[in-house]
């Protein structure tokens, strides 16, 4: 089993002084999304991002049992699930997997941690395993009801243009400072992690995120560029930066809805 370092723990004590480890902060965040089919109006997806494992503020149990309260209709992973400054928490992953796909279809990509040191192959591997759908620069299928929405993963390539013949692109992409570019690309909606939720927050200002760092723009919520929604988990978990204050651990509810 791996274990945190002691310098970890003292952190992750202190933290607690600030929130408890077990509370989840939830949002419900809104994206209205064209042409969209109808059986997906209001559908919810829970987003479960940057756990970081084995660096997780909250306990793979609580994370499921968080989930399965929202009663979403799938479940987002996009990304950093793993953390790529400790040893590749496999059984973590898979313990994770299995504990979030009975409750809804899951989908995920794999974030930057996956994708340094060769681990993205693994990640992929375990979680396609338990059943979760994975997508690195390509797509899967999210069926409801008798109809069928296309939702891609962004991996190494840089956004593209999409294709969906009458559906809106709902995209699953890491990174939320790359917005601009999802915008280019003429995407719909777009469903992030990263940045942390800017690590330390005074209200609803944000000091350091990955990306983007001090004084980052986007952080957590919801962002808008033309026609590009953009929804952003502050995430579950910890990496290179091993604190969080003001900033609980973050587990968004996104709505689909037609755009009027």
């Amino acid at each position: 089993m791996l274990r945190p370092s002691r310098t970890k723990t003292m952190i992750h004590s202190l933290m607690a002084l600030d929130h408890p480890f077990n509370r989840i902060q939830t949002d419900p965040l809104v994206i209205p999304c064209p042409r969209l089919p109808a059986a997906f109006q209001l559908a919810r997806i829970a987003v479960v991002a940057d756990v970081h494992l084995p660096d997780n503020l909250i306990s793979i149990e609580r994370i499921a049992q968080c989930v399965a309260l929202q009663k979403p209709d799938a479940i987002f992973l996009p990304g950093d699930l793993t953390n790529s400054y400790t040893d590749f928490d496999a059984v973590g992953l898979r313990r994770l997997a299995q504990a979030l796909t009975p409750i809804a279809p899951c989908f995920a990509i794999p974030g930057n941690h996956e994708l340094r040191l060769e681990r993205e192959p693994l990640y992929g591997e375990i979680l396609t395993a338990c059943g979760v759908h994975y997508m690195c620069d390509s797509y899967a299928d999210w069926h409801k009801d008798g109809q069928t929405l296309r939702l891609f993963g962004m991996g190494r390539r840089r956004p593209a243009p999409l294709q969906v013949e009458n559906q809106p692109s709902i995209v699953l992409a890491h990174k939320p400072e790359r917005l601009p570019y999802y915008e280019n690309a003429r995407w719909d909606a777009v469903i992030c992690g990263h940045a942390h939720g800017g690590q330390v927050r005074v209200g609803n200002h944000a000091l350091y995120a990955p990306g983007q760092g001090f004084f980052p723009k986007y952080t957590g919520g919801i962002y808008t560029a033309g026609n590009t929604v953009m929804a952003v988990s502050r995430g579950l978990g910890n990496s290179s930066l091993p604190w969080r204050l003001g900033n609980h651990p973050h587990l968004p509810v996104v709505l689909l809805v037609n755009k009027p």
